[in-house]
């Protein structure tokens, strides 16, 4: 199960950046409909959301719980696409252009370091570094799970922007 989870993360952070990759500049910065983030944006608040790798580092403690508990519920709520979110600061990203190489770029790096850290800590054990909101306390193991289930949660809203922004281009050309 500890295994399974790093090629989940592993391959869906993939997806995410071959489709990044798949769109122009422009397009990655062009702004698919009013009050919408541009599929820049969101490869961006992935990124940043992807700071969680400093709270698998942190101070941790044994569970006496399963370490998977939570997972569930991790899952129903990000994977809930009536749900509307609000990212909290931290994770917003910049209103400005943001440039293709340096996203996927940093995206790479952030996600190879998730990987190869997670390989080497115990993923059953609570994270005290930061505590959800509403959730409490996750072990690397859920941590890990948040980023996979956010993740194909941010994949499916950069399908539907790059399908508009596509259209938008092909309209132009």
């Amino acid at each position: 199960m500890m295994t399974d989870i790093l090629t989940q993360v592993k391959e869906t952070t993939d997806e995410l950046i071959q489709i990044l990759s798949s769109l122009t500049e422009t397009e990655l910065n062009m702004i698919p409909f009013e009050g919408s983030w541009t599929a820049a944006q969101v490869g961006e608040h992935l990124r940043k959301s992807y700071g969680v790798v400093d709270i698998l580092e942190k101070p941790v403690k044994n569970t006496d719980r399963d370490p998977g508990e939570k997972i569930n519920e991790i899952k129903q709520v990000m994977l809930n696409f009536d749900i509307k979110m609000q990212a909290p600061g931290f994770i917003v990203p910049a209103k400005t252009p943001i440039a293709k190489e340096g996203l996927l770029s940093s995206l790479q790096s952030t996600v190879d370091r998730i990987i190869s850290t997670s390989q080497r800590l115990d993923l059953s054990q609570i994270c005290l570094g930061f505590i959800l909101p509403g959730s409490g306390e996750y072990t690397r193991l859920e941590w890990l799970h948040f980023i996979l289930y956010h993740t194909q949660r941010h994949i499916r809203q950069v399908k539907n922007i790059r399908q508009i922004v596509t259209a938008k281009q092909e309209l132009q050309n």
